[in-house]
């Protein structure tokens, strides 16, 4: 009889921490969710994928503790261990998750704008003679173009009047 009680002690304990692990992942695709926006469609395939991992989870559980038999401890357990974790810990982590992964956001974009300063200066002092050339060449790339039709076109021409001559004789 003890032997028995504690099986299933033992196997409610693992569901109830696979329940945590279960909520802990979702909270971490919420995170993901808030850093960056997916469209809606994402987020319904993200969440059916979600709910295959969890119910992975709930099942290596009950495989690994409980030989696979589904019993009531298991899902109370799963469940008890999702709802106490959200209550408990999920606002404190996805707040804090968020915040960190913000703040690190911002300190690389300021490390970044620091560190591509001397290249951005570069780029500006370089962006009005390049302007001129690219204009000066467009320009010359423009006449160019424009000579060459103007030349197939009097080709063209002398071929017509070329084969119209041929015909009259």
């Amino acid at each position: 009889m003890y032997s028995t009680v504690w099986t299933e002690t033992v196997f409610f304990l693992a569901s109830f921490v696979a329940g945590v692990c279960a909520a802990f992942l979702y909270d971490i695709l919420r995170i993901s969710r808030r850093v960056h926006r997916p469209s809606d469609a994402v987020v319904n395939v993200e969440d059916i994928l979600f709910m295959t991992l969890a119910a992975v989870i709930l099942f290596c559980a009950a495989y690994l503790k409980n030989s696979g038999e589904i019993r009531w401890q298991g899902f109370i357990g799963g469940g008890l261990g999702a709802v106490l974790y959200a209550v408990i810990v999920k606002n404190r982590i996805l707040n804090a998750s968020t915040f960190v992964i913000r703040w690190t956001v911002e300190i690389v974009r300021r490390i970044l704008k620091v560190v591509l300063f001397p290249v951005m200066l570069i780029m500006k002092a370089l962006k009005k003679p390049v302007h001129v050339v690219m204009w000066y060449t467009g320009e010359k790339i423009r006449r160019a173009k424009s000579a060459a039709r103007r030349s197939s076109d009097k080709a063209r021409l002398r071929i017509k009047k070329a084969r119209i001559m041929l015909r009259k004789k």
